[in-house]
C-alpha cells in the first residue's frame, strides 16, 4: 500500500500580472482576499472560476517564493469522521502540499480520497503534491541492500507516486549517516534520483527535509541530486537561519532553501513559532520576511491546524 512504500528569485512588488493574479479574488472561489503588499494594492477581477483558476496557475508557474505545508493524514475528515478539515481546505495559494502519513492504515478510506479528489483539486490550482516519510522506512527486508535493491525499491517508489499522480517525495532524515548506513543510504538516494529531483528530467520533486545543518558527507553527496532543502527550524532565531544559509549555499543554491516553522502539535512539543491572536509578528512572520527574495520560500508543519485560522494565507502575502 501507498503509505507502507513511501520513506517517511523573487517576483517584484508590484507591476507583476502572475503576482496580481495571486491575490484574485473569485466569486466562486473566495479562499484568497486581495492583500496590499509593499505600498501597492493588487486585485484583478475575475469574473469565473475559470479565469480564476487559470491565473492562480500562471502565478505558481511564475518565479517566487514557494509556500509549503505539510498536512497531516490523520486530521483528515476522511481518515476520521471526528475530523473537522481536508486538503480541499489548504489555501489556493500554496505551492506545494506534503502529505504527511501516520496514524492512516492500508484500506483507510482516506488514500481513495487523495488519488481521486484531493490531488486533482489542487491540481486544478496550481499545487504540487508530495509525501513525506519517516526516513527511509520504506527500505526494508523486501529489497537486498546492494546496488540491484536499491534500483527496485525506487522503481517501486516511483511506481507509487506515478499511480497517486503525485508530483515527488520528500525524504525526513533527522541525524547524520555515518559508515554503513551512510554507504546504504547515498546508495539509494542516488538510485531514486533517476526518477525524482534535477537529474532525473522527469519534473517530480527530491526534497530532503531535515533538522541537521550541512556539514556531512552524506548531504555534500547527494545536494546536486535534490531539489529543495527543507530546514526544520522549529523553535529557531534568524541568526539561526542565516547560519545555515551560509553553510547549504555552499553546495545549493539560495533559492533551493526553505525554513520551516510548526503550529502547535497536539502530541508533540509547543515550539512556540505561532502565537494568538494573530498579530503579525510571531516566529512564523519573522521566517517569512527573512531573507525576502533570497531563500526559496517557507513552510508549515500541521498545516491543517491553521486552516479556520488562515494564518499561512497572511503569511504568503509579505513574502516575494
Amino acid at each position: 500500500m501507498f503509505q507502507a512504500m513511501i520513506p517517511r528569485t523573487a517576483c517584484r512588488k508590484c507591476g507583476i500580472p502572475a503576482l496580481m493574479a495571486l491575490l484574485a479574488l473569485s466569486s466562486s472561489c473566495k479562499k484568497e482576499q486581495p492583500a496590499t503588499i509593499g505600498q501597492t494594492k493588487a486585485v484583478t477581477q475575475v469574473s469565473t472560476e475559470k479565469d480564476y483558476l487559470s491565473q492562480l496557475k500562471t502565478y505558481k508557474a511564475s518565479k517566487h517564493e514557494l509556500m509549503a505545508g505539510y498536512f497531516r493524514t490523520w486530521r483528515d475528515k476522511a481518515t476520521s469522521t471526528g475530523n473537522a478539515t481536508t486538503m480541499k481546505d489548504l489555501p489556493d495559494s500554496l505551492d506545494i502540499a506534503d502529505v504527511f502519513p501516520d496514524y492512516t492504515p492500508p484500506g483507510n478510506p482516506f488514500w481513495d480520497s487523495l488519488r481521486l479528489s484531493y490531488i486533482p483539486y489542487l491540481h486544478a490550482r496550481g499545487t504540487k503534491v508530495v509525501t513525506a516519510g519517516t526516513g527511509l522506512g520504506g527500505f526494508d527486508s523486501k529489497y537486498s541492500n546492494n546496488a540491484a535493491g536499491y534500483a527496485a525499491y525506487a522503481k517501486d517508489l516511483a511506481d507509487t507516486i506515478s499511480y497517486y499522480n503525485m508530483d515527488g517525495v520528500d525524504f525526513d532524515i533527522e541525524h547524520v549517516p555515518t559508515g554503513a548506513e551512510l554507504t546504504k543510504l547515498t546508495g539509494i538516494f542516488t538510485a531514486v534520483s533517476k526518477y525524482f529531483g534535477p537529474k532525473s528530467g522527469t519534473g517530480k520533486l527530491l526534497i530532503y527535509d531535515t533538522n541537521q545543518g550541512a556539514n556531512s558527507d552524506f548531504f555534500r553527496t547527494i545536494a546536486p541530486l535534490i531539489d529543495y532543502v527543507f530546514l526544520q527550524a522549529y523553535g529557531r532565531s534568524t541568526s539561526n537561519l542565516t547560519t545555515n544559509l551560509n553553510a547549504y549555499t555552499q553546495y545549493i543554491r539560495a533559492d533551493q532553501f526553505l525554513p520551516g516553522f510548526s503550529f502547535y502539535e497536539e502530541r508533540g512539543a509547543n515550539w512556540g513559532d505561532v502565537t494568538y491572536p494573530d498579530n503579525g509578528t510571531s516566529r512564523a512572520y519573522q521566517y517569512a520576511k527573512w531573507k525576502a527574495g533570497v531563500k526559496g520560500g517557507l513552510f508549515a508543519y500541521a498545516i491543517d491546524r491553521d486552516i479556520p485560522r488562515k494564518t499561512v494565507i497572511s503569511l504568503r502575502r509579505i513574502m516575494r
